[in-house]
């Protein structure tokens, strides 16, 4: 996954003249910082409108409801499209517990850049939000069959339970971003410490 536009995690786009052609992307990542900060129920079409430096019409030529650019915002993430064309920089050289750290370290550094999207695709979907939930679903489908395939490739030695091991990570990535978004504090290198862990369990 690639790093999004939107810079650091929670800074917003800075404010500047507006053109048509580049109206609904500022749009979105206005969007993005604010619900994913707020929540979509708390921010106006007036707000996101306000911070893009449009008016409320412009949005609605875009976007034919708030639930519309929810939707949006995370749909043009791409991450089905992105978890299959993605592959992790990952020596076939190191030991297979080294595969595994650098994988699960490049991949939490993917996540992290994400990290407006994920506060808000949580969030959203605690509160029920169908687009959200929806999201959610796919996102998890899609990183279990991009892990699955992933670790057959860099860990032939384990082939015969990549199906297995690709569920462990995910479940420990996901459990990552949870800590992350409630409690903060896990970067790269903690990643990396627990896949560590995680390598000596899965791979003795």
């Amino acid at each position: 996954m690639t790093a999004p536009d939107t810079g650091l995690i929670g800074e917003a786009p800075a404010p500047g003249p507006v053109t048509t052609g580049d109206a609904r992307q500022r749009i979105l990542d206005v969007a993005l910082v604010q619900m994913s900060e707020h929540g979509s129920a708390a921010v106006s079409m007036r707000q996101v409108a306000a911070g893009a430096g449009v008016n409320v019409a412009t949005i609605y030529h875009h976007f034919e409801s708030k639930a519309a650019m929810l939707r949006a915002v995370i749909d043009e993430r791409r991450y089905g499209q992105r978890l299959t064309t993605d592959r992790p920089p990952v020596s076939a050289a190191a030991s297979p517990s080294e595969r595994l750290v650098d994988l699960v370290g490049w991949l939490w550094h993917q996540t992290l850049a994400e990290g407006p999207v994920f506060r808000l695709i949580v969030g959203e979907a605690i509160r029920g939000e169908e687009a959200a939930t929806a999201s959610v679903h796919a996102v998890v489908d899609g990183l279990t069959a991009a892990l699955e395939t992933w670790l057959a490739e860099l860990l032939p030695e384990h082939s015969d339970s990549a199906s297995d091991l690709a569920s462990v990570v995910r479940d420990a990535v996901f459990a990552m971003i949870v800590e992350h978004l409630t409690l903060g504090g896990v970067d790269v290198e903690g990643a990396r410490r627990r896949a560590g862990a995680l390598a000596r369990l899965t791979l003795a």
